[in-house]
This record gives structure tokens, sequence and C-alpha cells, in this order.
């Protein structure tokens, strides 16, 4: 005799284990045995696509992928009942549309020692099968220029393959569709519906990050518009970025011309002296150490270093590893120690992207790849205050046009 005790594994709706629990005189099988591939698609998933942000994110950065100058990100009420993103891209081609959301399927590498030179934002071929896996509906339109004015649709199932096919007028582009996210998890998609519009602002926040380095930095300026519409039928604009190459720009079309004053552009370059440790990895003798060096460069616009200049908040600092929005931890923490050497109780208005070769970078970190490993970090840090502390306070009242 045994009894069957069925139960989620967590809260974040893992596939329920079958536990069977022995009576007198029973042997419990503790056997390894292989997950069947749904529960695994599933529980993937649900690790690449955490949260509203995320499932946006993945998809604003295909369209910057794809070359797109004008994306568009429109929630239904809030993203709870559907988002939907639509771009001017290239499009995708016929052959690629059974592979499109199929797990680890990728244009962007072929091998492991790609990653170290990836210059794409979208690598792993995963986000699209984890929103079909995710979400109560996923469809697609797409036209490439040889197609337009004609395109079709894809709607695809559970698993990421096309499920019916179609034909639409549209021109060059893609749009996206993701109805009812998490529903297929029941506890994430209640967590969802009581934090709703908590969770929707802080998709609109990474949005902004995304309006302005990202956007600026490709396809000669892209224009970011991002709005909502309610149950009622209303649809507000939440904002909308310049569509030009320039982040003051941005700045202006995102909070106003008072977002501007008192700042100034962020423009340093310096030597990062890699560490013992890196070098031990790599293979290289220590001692040569103080030869080996990471050139960094760090753009963008930063708050007068001045009393007064900054803000009362962090609420305005967004980072950039070449041009990808990153959590910075100890750099966050090292420009704000130097700014309040001049401005004790002010916090700097920062936007700084932090150019380096890709090699010194580990962006496969994370699922959601918003945590990048920088090599040497410690160094970089350091030759960071310093040449903050050296270079911004006598340049910090003069009017720089090199963004503008």
């Amino acid at each position: 005799m045994v009894r069957h005790l069925t139960g989620p594994v967590s809260s974040h709706d893992l596939p329920a284990v079958h536990l069977v629990l022995p009576t007198s005189g029973t042997t419990p099988d503790f056997s390894i045995r292989a997950i069947d591939a749904h529960s695994v698609h599933r529980i993937s998933s649900g690790q690449v696509v955490i949260d509203l942000q995320t499932a946006v994110k993945e998809l604003v950065e295909n369209s910057l992928d794809a070359g797109a100058t004008n994306i568009e990100v429109r929630f239904q009420n809030y993203g709870l009942k559907a988002i939907e993103v639509v771009d001017n891209g290239c499009g995708i081609a016929p052959k690629d549309y059974d592979s499109l959301a199929l797990k680890h399927y990728t244009s962007k590498l072929s091998s492991f020692e790609d990653l170290s030179r990836v210059l794409t934002f979208g690598f792993r071929g995963e986000a699209l099968s984890s929103l079909c896996a995710l979400s109560d509906g996923f469809s697609v339109s797409t036209a490439t220029s040889s197609e337009a004015p004609m395109g079709t649709t894809l709607e695809m199932d559970k698993n990421g393959k096309v499920r019916n096919k179609g034909k639409v007028a549209r021109q060059r582009g893609t749009t996206i569709t993701v109805t009812d996210l998490f529903k297929p998890l029941p506890v994430r998609r209640k967590e969802f519906e009581r934090n709703t519009k908590r969770e929707f602002q802080k998709a609109s926040n990474l949005l902004h990050a995304y309006a302005l380095v990202p956007c600026a930095r490709e396809n000669k300026g892209v224009r970011l518009t991002v709005s909502n519409q309610t149950e009622s039928g209303r649809k507000t604009i939440q904002f909308k970025s310049g569509g030009t190459s320039s982040i003051r720009a941005s700045v202006l079309a995102l909070w106003g011309s008072k977002a501007l004053e008192n700042i100034v552009d962020l423009d340093l370059s310096f030597e990062v002296e890699t560490e013992k440790s890196v070098l031990r990895r790599q293979g290289l003798v220590t001692d040569q150490a103080n030869d080996i060096v990471t050139p960094v460069k760090v753009q963008g616009l930063i708050s007068k270093f001045a009393v007064g200049a900054g803000r009362a908040t962090m609420d305005r600092q967004y980072f950039f590893v070449n041009g990808r929005p990153y959590n910075p931890g100890k750099v966050q923490k090292a420009i704000n120690e130097v700014y309040r050497t001049f401005s004790a109780n002010q916090s700097p208005f920062v936007i700084a992207d932090f150019i380096l070769p890709t090699h010194a970078c580990d962006i496969n970190v994370s699922p959601d790849k918003r945590t990048i490993f920088i090599h040497s970090e410690n160094n970089l840090v350091q030759a960071l205050k310093v040449c903050l502390t050296s270079s911004l306070p006598c340049t910090s009242l003069r009017s720089s046009t090199a963004w503008s």
C-alpha cells in the first residue's frame, strides 16, 4: 500500500510532482529519471520570462536586432490582457517560420565561442519559445520587403510550433502579440493580477532605458512609442522617444526640457589593468598583469558636479554595457560616492554607457540577460572613480554639444 500526495514544487508553478511515501514494509523509489520534455520546457521557460518587463524587453530587443527604426509597444489593460510589439524591421523570411519559436533556434550564434563576440541583444533563442509556453496565445504577423504589401500570420502552440498560418495585408516588419501572460501558471498569474500596475510601471521604467541608449545607438535612431489601452477602451500614450541618434533628444522627449537643466556630457576614457585572477583563468603568466589592459570608454549624460545640481533620489540612473541595459551594482555605487563628495545630499542624473571589448565582459550570466559580469570589475571601479574625480569637476560648468 502506498499513499499518493500531490502538490506544487514551488510558487513558480513547476509541474506537480507526485511523491510516493512508503508505508511499513515498502521501499521508496529514489532512482534518477529524466524529466519529460514538456515539463523541462515549462520549467526553463519560467526562468527566462520571469515578469512583464522581461517579456516586453525580449520583444523590443528582437525588433532592434531586426533593424527597426520604429517600434510600438502596445499594452492592453497594463499588459494583463495582451502585449503587442509592432516594428518596421526586416521581417521574417518564410524559410524561418517553422523554427521561429522553437527553443534554442537562433540566427545570432552557432557555437559557444560566439558568445565572446556577440553584438546583438538576443542570442540564445529562448524568448519566443518561452512566451509560447507562458501565455494563453502567441501570434505573429510579418512581411519582408519582397513580400509587402502582403504578409503572413502565424499562430503558435505551447511548444513554439506553427499551429495555423494565413495571409494578411501589411507593410514590411513584424507584429508579435502575447495574450494572457502567465495564464498557464496560476500562482504567477494571480501575483501578476494583484500587482498589475506595479509590474506595468517596472516595464515602463525598463523601456525608458531602451529609449535612451539602444534606440539612440541602433539603426541610426529608433522611435519607440509605448501606449496602454484600459479595459474601458481608452488609449493613452505613455511616452515616445525622439527617433534620432541623440541621447539629449531622447531625454527631452521623455521628460521635457527641464530634465536637461544642469546636465553635462559624460565622456571618459581610461584603461583597466587586468586582475591576476582573470589572467590565471586565461592561462597567462601573472607578472604580465601590468602589460595587459582593457580600454574603456564611458559615454552619456550626468548632472553637473555642483551643489544643488543633482536629484533627491536615484530614480534617473541608467547604466549600459555596449548599449545593453544592465544592473550595475558596484559601478553605480562608485559614481554616487564620487558625486556626493560635491553634493552630499543628492544623487546625479546618470546615463552611462560603458563601451569595452566584447571579450572583456560576460553577458550570458542570467536568463533575463540583465546581469553582466565585467572582467576586472574592481579595477574598473577604481579607475572610474579616479577619472571622474579628476575630470568632471573641471568641465562640469561648460556646455557641451557632443550628444546634441
